[in-house]
C-alpha cells in the first residue's frame, strides 16, 4: 500500500554508548525482534555486554525508553521517526532526520538498505469472494469490518488521510498489531494493517491490495 516505513536504521542515544553494557530495545513484532537480536549479536562480538529489552510495545514506548535512559538504541524507520516521532509534514531526506535528532543528544546510524512499507491486507478468500485487488475496492463494501493498530489509525499518513483520498467511511477499531492476524484467520475482522516483509502474510494466506491511488507517493509532496 504506503510507503510509510521506509528504510530500517538504528536510533540511538550516542552519550550512552560508552558503557560497556549495552541496553537494546525492540518494538512488539516479529521484525523488531530480530533485527534488534543481530544488534545484541554484533555488539557482542565486539566486547559489550548487552541487556536485551525486547517487546516495548510501539514506537512512541520505545522512543521514550530511549529518551529516558532504559534503553540505548533499537532499530526504527526513517518514515516513522519523521512522521510519528518527529511530527514533520514534509519528505525530508537522511541527513535532516541526522540533524534534528542531534538536538536531543539522539542520532542515527547508516540505512540498513533494505524497504518495509505498510499494506492492507486481508484473506485471499475474502478478495476472492468481494473482487478486492485495489485499496479503492474497498469503497464498495462499507459493511467491512476493519480492525487496523492504534498507530495506524493515528499517523498523519495513516488512516485519517488515507481513507480522505480513497473515500473510505469504514469505521475501523484499534488493536494489537500482533493481535491482528489472528483475528484475521478467526473471521473477527476482515481487513487490517500489516507490514509488507512480514511472514505472517504467506502463513495466513494474506493478499495485500494495490495502493491504486498512489497515496504512498503524494501524501509526502
Amino acid at each position: 500500500m504506503k510507503n510509510i516505513l521506509l528504510i530500517i536504521l538504528v536510533l540511538f542515544s550516542f552519550a550512552k554508548l560508552n558503557s560497556q553494557t549495552i541496553k537494546v530495545g525492540a518494538k512488539h513484532f516479529n521484525e523488531g525482534y530480530i533485527l534488534s537480536e543481530i544488534l545484541s549479536q554484533l555488539l557482542e562480538r565486539n566486547g559489550y555486554e548487552v541487556e536485551r529489552k525486547f517487546n516495548l510495545g510501539g514506537t512512541l514506548i520505545c522512543y521514550e525508553a530511549l529518551i529516558n535512559g532504559d534503553i540505548d538504541l533499537y532499530p526504527e524507520y526513517t518514515g516513522t521517526i519523521s512522521e510519528a516521532i518527529l511530527k514533520m509534514k514534509d519528505k525530508v531526506d537522511y541527513n535532516q532526520l541526522k540533524i534534528a535528532l542531534n538536538k536531543d543528544e539522539l542520532d542515527i546510524s547508516g540505512e540498513y538498505g533494505f524497504n518495509n512499507t505498510y499494506a492492507f491486507a486481508v484473506k485471499n478468500k475474502t478478495a476472492e469472494s468481494l473482487s478486492l485487488n485495489n485499496i479503492s475496492d474497498l469503497k464498495k463494501h462499507p459493511e467491512l469490518k476493519i480492525g487496523l493498530s492504534y498507530e495506524f489509525l493515528e499517523r498523519e499518513d495513516g488512516w485519517k488521510n488515507l481513507s480522505k483520498v480513497y473515500g473510505l467511511n469504514q469505521k475501523p477499531f484499534g488493536l494489537e498489531h500482533g493481535l491482528a492476524y489472528k483475528a484475521l484467520d478467526d473471521g473477527q475482522i476482515m481487513l487490517t494493517d500489516v507490514y509488507s516483509t512480514d511472514g505472517e502474510i504467506p502463513r495466513y494466506d494474506l493478499k495485500i491490495l494495490n495502493d491504486d491511488k498512489n497515496f504512498s507517493q503524494n501524501i509526502l509532496q
